[in-house]
């Protein structure tokens, strides 16, 4: 089922099919050791491989690149797991004070980014700043002391303009607490004023359920 050099890493370890994210691509979780990808689109999985190396080597908190490869017309990125939780899980939705203080401390772990000579280049929108580019409740993940430890899914991130971050995490927030009333706690606690125009560009109107 998987290319034998993948198989000489994952061994024998249990693994899942992963059903739950949104992902293009066939994604498998090795005993919570290991994340295997495997898509037909080359540019985008590399894009998300060198992302990753890039923020391991600015020391960024987050998994590691163990494998990639290319195999049948198909191509496998193998990375090691991140032994946490997305912003989705239950104790978060059911705290959503919890909730913004930490996406709050990620807005801080991002704005270390800005400056620091990040070769890439988010798609969709232009700027200076550092972004994750799908910037969703799911693709962040904490420990069990809901401390940040890490992204997923970041084949769409680079320099850009921070407002494709705060427009998708608003969008996020609401959709996952199936309410709005949290919006403006999370922009007075990162310290931004709403800007429509802004959150118009980038989320697509079939997708608008605020009344901010």
């Amino acid at each position: 089922m998987f290319p034998l050099k993948i198989k000489e890493i994952v061994k024998d370890l249990p693994f899942t099919k992963d059903d739950i994210g949104r992902s293009r691509d066939e994604v498998y979780i090795f005993d919570k050791r290991f994340v295997l990808k495997i898509s037909t689109d080359s540019e985008r999985l590399f894009r998300e491989k060198e992302r990753v190396d890039f923020l391991n080597n600015a020391g960024f908190p987050g998994s590691k690149s163990v494998l990639y490869l290319e195999q049948d017309d198909k191509f496998y990125y193998l990375r090691t797991c991140l032994d946490g939780d997305s912003l989705i899980d239950k104790r978060f939705i059911e705290n959503p004070s919890l909730l913004i203080s930490v996406i709050s401390e990620v807005f801080s772990a991002l704005r270390s980014l800005d400056g620091v000579g990040c070769p890439f280049k988010s798609t969709d929108n232009e700027g200076d700043d550092f972004i994750h580019g799908d910037l969703c409740l799911p693709n962040i993940y904490v420990d069990k002391d809901n401390r940040f430890i890490g992204f997923i899914d970041l084949d769409n991130s680079g320099l850009g303009d921070r407002w494709y971050d705060i427009a998708w995490i608003l969008w996020s927030l609401e959709y996952n607490l199936s309410t709005d009333k949290y919006n403006e706690a999370l922009l007075s606690e990162i310290g931004v004023v709403f800007d429509r125009d802004k959150f118009e560009e980038y989320i697509p109107e079939k997708l608008r359920g605020m009344r901010l």
